[in-house]
């Protein structure tokens, strides 16, 4: 019987690394040899086929899939050693080719298939939203002023549009050194920033950013007036900011629908979906019309090329990712023609998925068929055990089968954690990024000051700034342990237990490199609990640790039936047996702005990939010499026949970049 499988249960992997596949079978010496038939390393052959297929009607012909001859390394078993250059979705299968001429021998089942996103996405994907209109006057109200607003409202009745100062793009700038500095964020992700209806169709004081009146522009009233800097060039300041912090910025982006007398609805108003009476067609959720919008009808592939191409002009001005709201909305055959389209020029573009309130199977679709990156988590609306428990199963499944679940404190959609009480905001971070998958992370601005004014999108509620008490502290200790510990990255396992019957779990951690991180939370704010926990959760005699959040040592008590540990109300640890990473934790939050240690690791390594596939020889076996090489002297990576000259030219940021530099001839 042929059997196979990857040397790991995982099904989603980063760009950079190496997998191993085997076929086992028991046949006669020389009678056959084994070969593996994929299409990794043909990302852009595929792509190319979904592309011609929306533009020109041509059907796939499957050209990139080949054939890899697989090493024999016992009388029974082949193996082959792929590495992962590229992003994408793609698919494997074995087989055992008979020398004698009779038919290919087929493992049972259908193909493997895998998922492999940008090097970059591999940890550390602590996002901070920023609604850029709450970055101005607003920024420091703690809650609604009642005499401004009965003006604004005497006003209304008297017929006038007011509509008062937004934030800027440079306000939300002068606070990136907060951002990514102290609070550690890794990715700045904006809702949206088109210019919104303002008169006709207008819902609230300011006018939904969701209606987007033109995908290819910035409203204007997230500007300051400067004759010499419009408002896009503003925010490209905003880009080169985050860029020069070593962050990345998101754009969300409502792919679904505009707002009423939107620029496409003059242009093409046939690209809408109507009725029979030509009524234009509002979307909605959870049982709400959204009546500012207008539905686009993604029946017609005009739609979906236009959309790539609204992708595709905010990735040339510098954006590395999009959060697609309502994005389930759309069918498959669109997001597989845009994914192609967007990826055929950034591979390494991030797509994340907003499928609150749509069906589960369709999310699983979308990530694991078309591409897209990443999916909204909904642990944020779990709030007992039982519901932590059974929602993480299903989360867990996703995350190493379809694609990263990203786990949201608070969005836009929801009521403020601090309205309920600090201390509960505080245990809900730590629950989110104590379940993360692949370090992901999401909390929108404000809840770092306990901001309890709900964030309203027709409006600009405050944010609380500067007041203390805070939550920055726990915050930056806490996304700190996130960036450092190798269990809060992709592929590491997570184990929920808590034989105790309180509202409290223990859940370990487990890095593919064995490294162990234990972490201890009471899901309730008002009453202590006991967790219990199994004596194979934490390996050792010792009841003893390092507690990365509170920066001590910790104990905990054993009885003959494993440790037990007694939490206060809505107390949360995270606890490590090595000292080392609280210390290097400590010294890490003292630096601002590098990039996470495994991140760049995983970037080194699929940088050696490419140089190997530039060369024409993909050796995997020789992939950890040349990342060392890397480390040492990366230039004889790329050097003449003789080895005296590197084919390279060295290209300094910010120096060279108005300078023409000369390349060698075959050089890089």
């Amino acid at each position: 019987m042929l059997k196979f499988d990857l040397t790991t249960a995982r099904r989603i992997f980063y760009a950079g690394e190496v997998v191993t596949f085997y076929l086992e079978f028991d046949v006669p010496p020389g009678t056959g040899r084994a070969m593996l038939r994929t299409n990794v390393g043909m990302a852009a052959v595929r792509r190319r086929e979904i592309i011609a297929r929306t533009e020109k009607g041509i059907r796939p012909a499957g050209r990139d899939w080949r054939d890899l001859a697989m090493r024999k390394i016992s009388p029974v078993r082949w193996e082959i050693a792929l590495a992962l250059p590229e992003t994408g979705v793609f698919a494997a299968k074995p087989y055992f080719a008979p020398r004698n001429g009779t038919p290919l021998r087929w493992p049972e089942g259908g193909n493997l298939t895998f998922k492999v996103e940008a090097a970059e996405n591999i940890g550390a994907n602590i996002m901070y939203t920023a609604f850029v209109r709450q970055f101005g006057e607003n920024l420091e109200r703690a809650s609604a002023r009642r005499d401004e607003d009965a003006t604004l409202e005497r006003l209304d009745r008297e017929g006038y549009q007011v509509i008062p100062a937004s934030g800027t793009f440079r306000s939300l700038k002068a606070k990136l050194d907060f951002i990514f500095g102290e609070l550690g964020a890794r990715i700045l992700q904006l809702l949206p920033i088109h210019p919104a209806p303002t008169v006709y169709g207008r819902m609230g004081r300011y006018g939904s950013p969701f209606a987007a009146l033109d995908y290819f522009a910035v409203d204007p009233a997230l500007a300051e007036f400067d004759p010499k800097a419009t408002p896009m060039e503003q925010f490209g300041e905003l880009v080169d900011a985050v860029h020069a912090r070593k962050g990345r910025i998101f754009l969300d982006i409502p792919v679904n629908h505009t707002g009423w007398a939107s620029r496409l609805s003059t242009e093409h108003p046939d690209w809408f979906v109507r009725s029979s009476d030509g009524t234009i067609e509002s979307p909605g959720a959870w049982g709400v019309v959204w009546a500012d919008l207008c539905k686009l009808d993604y029946r017609k592939p005009e739609v979906s090329r236009y959309m790539a191409e609204v992708f595709l002009y905010w990735c040339r001005k510098g954006v590395d990712g999009f959060r697609c709201d309502a994005g389930y909305m759309l069918p498959v055959a669109a997001w597989e023609y845009i994914e192609a389209k967007v990826r055929n020029e950034y591979p390494e573009t991030v797509f994340m998925l907003e499928g609150l309130g749509g069906p589960t199977d369709k999310q699983e679709v979308l990530l694991g068929q078309c591409g897209l990156d990443w999916g909204y988590s909904e642990l944020f609306q779990n709030y007992h055990r039982g519901e932590v428990e059974r929602y993480e199963g299903y989360a867990d499944h996703c995350g190493r089968t379809v694609g990263t679940l990203i786990n949201f404190a608070e969005t836009h959609d929801n009521n403020r954690l601090a309205a309920i009480s600090p201390r509960y905001a505080a245990m809900r971070c730590a629950l989110m990024v104590f379940l993360a998958d692949g370090g992901a992370f999401g909390f929108t601005n404000g809840v770092e000051w306990f901001a309890s004014e709900k964030v309203d999108v027709h409006g600009a509620s405050g944010l609380n700034w500067g007041k203390s008490p805070n939550m920055v502290p726990f915050l930056q200790r806490l996304h700190g342990a996130m960036r450092l510990h190798p269990a809060f990255y992709g592929g590491a396992v997570k184990r929920l237990e808590n034989l105790a019957p309180d509202n409290a779990l223990s859940i370990r951690r487990t890095a593919l490199s064995g490294d162990v991180a234990l972490a201890l939370i009471n899901l309730d704010c008002e009453h202590p609990a006991t967790v219990r926990f199994g004596r194979e959760q934490w390996d050792g005699d010792e009841p003893e640790a390092y507690d990365l959040l509170h920066d001590e040592r910790y104990r905990w008590g054993t009885d003959g039936a494993g440790n037990v540990a007694a939490l206060a109300p809505g107390e949360c640890r995270l606890l490590v047996r090595e000292k080392q990473y609280l210390d290097r934790l400590n010294a890490d939050l003292i630096e601002q702005f590098r990039t996470p240690e495994t991140v760049r690791q995983q970037k080194l390594q699929l940088a050696a990939i490419h140089a190997f596939m530039a060369a024409g020889a993909v050796r995997p076996e020789k992939i950890g010499k040349a990342v060392e090489l890397f480390r040492k002297d990366w230039r004889k990576l790329f050097t003449t026949e003789n080895g005296k000259w590197p084919l390279v030219a060295e290209y300094h940021v910010p120096e060279d970049c108005r300078r023409r530099v000369m390349v060698p001839p075959g050089g890089c």
